[in-house]
């Protein structure tokens, strides 16, 4: 059987090799930015069409206006039990909102972003998905974005 080797790791299953990180110089005071979550989790609004779990490469929208409870998970690669009862342990928006009001951040922005992690092609995401993605959050005026995982 052939391995996948990750800096002296091994697996018997296919593990993607991700590359590094690229960061962003931050330009302005937390104080004076817009945040937004994008989230790994597969959070969507419950409305919304659930994630494929065998593999997705699509994202929802996630309006600000909508109250936290009407989100859900639909993610097939971690227990979502959890998640379903306070959504806010994955995708914190009660907290940003209470970040903004208290002044800690300048705004919660209008949109944030939900699809579904853990792994696959990565190209696909690099190159379609990731792009759309930041497209949205520029337009929208976003200054940094929170990023949780799944």
């Amino acid at each position: 059987m052939d391995f996948t080797v990750v800096k002296g790791m091994q697996s018997e299953i296919f593990v993607p090799i991700t590359p590094p990180p690229v960061w962003a110089p931050v330009t302005k005071p937390l104080k004076d930015m817009v945040v937004a979550i994008a989230t790994a989790a597969g959070v969507h609004h419950k409305d919304d069409k659930r994630f494929n779990l065998a593999g997705d490469f699509s994202f929802r929208i996630i309006k600000d206006t909508m109250p936290s409870a009407e989100l859900m998970v639909s993610h097939g690669g971690y227990d979502n039990s959890d998640v379903n009862k306070d959504i806010n342990c994955m995708f914190p928006i009660d907290r940003l909102h209470e970040l903004a009001k208290d002044g800690v951040i300048k705004a919660v922005a209008p949109v944030h972003i939900g699809f579904m992690g853990g792994g696959g092609n990565q190209e696909k995401f690099k190159n379609e998905t990731g792009p759309a993605i930041a497209k949205i959050l520029k337009d929208e005026g976003v200054d940094a974005v929170i990023l949780t995982a799944g």
